[in-house]
């Protein structure tokens, strides 16, 4: 089973300790490796960008973290793919933006309607089949986003407000696109010293809690 997961810091393992290194024990790494001691053969695909939108330039951090841009690209140099998970969104609360809850949520569906329209799946190159998808909507913003202290509170004012927002909407977004659907804050929760990213031990929870909503789902 090939699984595609295509996502931002906290899929590309950016630790809460702000050292910029990737944690090696990343949950889509963590996913596999569940996965595989269950009985699957899984060939993990990690496309992962700190800084990621899902269809929206970022004039502050480059044009190259609109998720939008290079996914269709992207499916096509990696195919066949079994399984794409996408979790993107969280950039999207940046003030900068401006971006409610439905804004965020039709980011994600022009990345499915992008997957929908691109023949991926298994079949090889001639294959006439999108891979399935499941979206996963990011945890929300952790306290700290809302602490005039803290030092990038400017940058992501009224961003844990939104993100509390996003996951019924994101919800009844994708099951009316046939896209499966996993809300993040069932498994994850932002560090208390940073209201973005995760701990070590949160990224090896959410990488075993997704290979189950994985195996449960068949």
């Amino acid at each position: 089973m090939r699984i595609l997961v295509y996502g931002d810091s906290n899929s590309w393992g950016y630790l809460d300790d702000g050292s910029g290194t990737r944690h090696p024990e990343r949950w889509p790494v963590m996913m596999a490796r569940h996965l595989r001691e269950a009985g699957s053969e899984i060939e993990l695909v990690e496309e992962c960008l700190p800084g990621r939108t899902t269809n929206i330039d970022d004039p502050q951090e480059g044009v190259w973290c609109n998720g939008h841009t290079p996914l269709r690209a992207i499916l096509l140099s990696q195919q066949p793919l079994d399984h794409i998970i996408l979790m993107l969104g969280t950039n999207d609360l940046k003030a900068r933006f401006g971006r409610d809850a439905p804004a965020i949520t039709a980011g994600v569906m022009a990345l499915l309607a992008i997957n929908h329209d691109t023949a991926a799946g298994p079949g090889g190159w001639y294959g006439e089949a999108p891979a399935p998808v499941t979206v996963i909507c990011p945890p929300e913003l952790g306290e700290q986003a809302d602490d005039p202290g803290w030092i990038r509170h400017r940058e992501w004012r009224g961003g844990r407000a939104t993100s509390q927002a996003l996951p019924p909407v994101m919800r009844e977004a994708c099951i009316a696109a046939g896209a499966g659907f996993i809300d993040g804050n069932r498994h994850a929760v932002s560090s208390p010293r940073d209201p973005i990213h995760w701990s070590a031990a949160t990224q090896a929870a959410f990488g075993a809690a997704i290979a189950r909503e994985i195996r449960t789902a068949g």
